[in-house]
Order: structure tokens, then C-alpha cells, then sequence
């Protein structure tokens, strides 16, 4: 009846494990900003018009301008 004669073998019965949700862990990864950070305009040829801050990643700024300038 428990199939082990014809190889037939029932799918295993799924686990579960005890898991516990701890309160989270706040840090202050955010980085220092400067008071004062200077606006950077950009006007592409397209017309399109952008004003970042100074604290703008180069390289997501260069893959923004990449596709808004197709």
C-alpha cells in the first residue's frame, strides 16, 4: 500500500521551519549632503531639460542622457 513495491513513491510532505521577526535595525548609511548643493542644468538637443544637484552619480546620469538623447 505504501507503493515501495512498484517503485511508486509519494511526493515528500513539504518542511517548515520556525522562523521569529526581529524588530529591524536602523543605521545611518545615508551620506553626509552639504548644506548647500549647486543645481546642474543640462538642455539636450532634443530639447528635453534636466537639473540634477551636485550630488549626482555620473554614471546613472550618463545612461539617463544616453537614452533621453535617442
Amino acid at each position: 500500500m505504501s507503493g515501495e513495491l512498484t517503485g511508486v513513491r509519494s511526493p515528500a510532505l513539504p518542511a517548515f521551519s520556525e522562523v521569529e521577526i526581529a524588530d529591524p535595525v536602523v543605521r545611518d548609511v545615508a551620506p553626509s549632503v552639504p548644506s548647500r548643493c549647486g543645481h546642474i542644468g543640462i538642455e539636450l538637443p532634443t530639447g528635453v531639460r534636466l537639473t540634477v544637484d551636485a550630488m549626482v552619480d555620473a554614471d546613472a546620469l550618463a545612461r539617463v542622457i544616453a537614452v533621453l538623447g535617442r
